[in-house]
């Protein structure tokens, strides 16, 4: 359930949190807390093991002149902080926002010459119908994590865009990395992309924080298999065996956590962007989270002072823009990852429920033209 100090903040928007197992037991419980507000939408993130639960379809029938969005997640952030295995469902009301989404099926088949057209069309309707007192506009994209097609989409989509700044994440699935899922319009999809072109009375101000320290140690990959995200060799070895000697440790010992704490960057323009490990393989290359390809220059990192570096994000945006009403936000799920085992996770979660966080983990995340992992980035929706 959400908190009344939390409700009493929050004007634009209805949060809803269930902690329910049963079909109807989820959708009673949304529709209870959302109530009978008319929304421009609903966004809702759900643990993976809800996929096989029928909770929308009542959820859907209740609300049936209001499309529902979605996907699902590694971990959720709720009214109360970081929370696992919850649904939380936001409603966006219809006074302040409107709303065009634009579904993107068959990712295994996407190019980008599609994906520009299908937006520009979007952007054509979106423009077309604006509400002139809802002078605040964004797209959010959330996309099947599993796909490897989060490049392609972010060049497709923001150069399609024009001047409308693109935010998003991409659905999870906990650490189980076997299926992802999309709400589109209250239906359960996988291998797919929802695009929602969002205007808005509120403020909207997109952001990126993140919590690395690049060091000297640089590799190039060498040897690489781009379509598949795999590096085989950096500086002209396995790719296991040239990191293990950076980090001073034996590859056996390498493992989600090494990656994490350690993850590999690539710096230009005065900004550096992590390309995480996702895992090592028997042949001793490594698969990624981001796209790569041979000849890019990897800047090996040190994890910082996550607390530290999460609040000064949060006093930037308020220096900023003021106190936001709500902060949508998408979270990596490494960073979930290190805020366990460095101890951090309870004062993270605090710190979120302090800034109006409502959002999930991901397996990436995308701002601009950029895929990303281990940032905690997202929408800051002013008053």
């Amino acid at each position: 359930m959400t908190s009344s100090l939390f409700e009493q903040q929050v004007d634009s928007l209805k949060i809803a949190v269930s902690n329910k197992t049963d079909a109807n037991g989820i959708s009673q419980d949304l529709i209870q807390q959302l109530d009978q507000n008319d929304y421009a939408f609903i966004l809702v993130f759900f643990s993976s093991q809800h996929s096989s639960v029928p909770f929308l379809h009542d959820f859907n029938q209740h609300f049936k002149d209001t499309p529902i969005y979605g996907c699902s997640s590694a971990g959720e952030i709720t009214p109360e902080g970081v929370s696992e295995g919850v649904i939380v469902a936001i409603g966006f009301k219809a006074e302040e926002f409107g709303i065009t989404a634009t579904f993107i099926p068959n990712l295994n088949e996407f190019s980008i010459g599609y994906g520009q057209n299908i937006v520009s069309h979007a952007v054509d309707e979106f423009q077309a119908k604006r509400d002139q007192g809802k002078t605040h506009t964004i797209a959010l994209m959330l996309v099947d994590g599993l796909s490897y097609r989060e490049e392609q989409l972010v060049s497709a989509i923001n150069s399609a865009l024009g001047d409308i700044p693109l935010i998003g994440g991409s659905a999870a699935d906990g650490f189980d990395f076997a299926e992802t899922f999309i709400i589109n319009d209250g239906k359960i999809e996988k291998d797919a992309a929802i695009l929602l072109l969002i205007e808005s009375r509120p403020s909207l101000h997109i952001f990126k924080s993140d919590s690395f320290i690049p060091t000297q140690v640089k590799f190039v990959v060498t040897k690489a298999d781009p379509e598949n995200r795999i590096v085989h060799e950096l500086n002209a070895m396995p790719a296991a065996t040239a990191y293990a000697q950076a980090l001073g440790i034996n590859e056996s010992e390498l493992d989600l956590l090494s990656f994490a704490s350690h993850p590999l960057c690539v710096c230009f323009g005065g900004q550096c962007y992590t390309r995480s490990i996702k895992e090592v393989n028997e042949d001793g290359s490594f698969s990624f989270y981001c796209a790569i390809d041979e000849g890019i220059v990897f800047t090996l990192s040190d994890i910082d002072d996550m607390v530290k570096g999460i609040n000064s994000t949060f006093d930037s945006i308020k220096s900023q823009y003021g106190q936001p009403q709500l902060i949508l936000g998408f979270d990596c799920v490494l960073r979930r990852m290190m805020s366990e085992i460095n101890q951090s996770r309870e004062q993270i979660s605090q710190i979120y429920k302090e800034n109006r966080v409502i959002g999930f983990n991901t397996y990436g995340e995308q701002i601009h033209a950029m895929h990303l992992n281990q940032t905690f980035s997202g929408i800051a929706i002013g008053k």
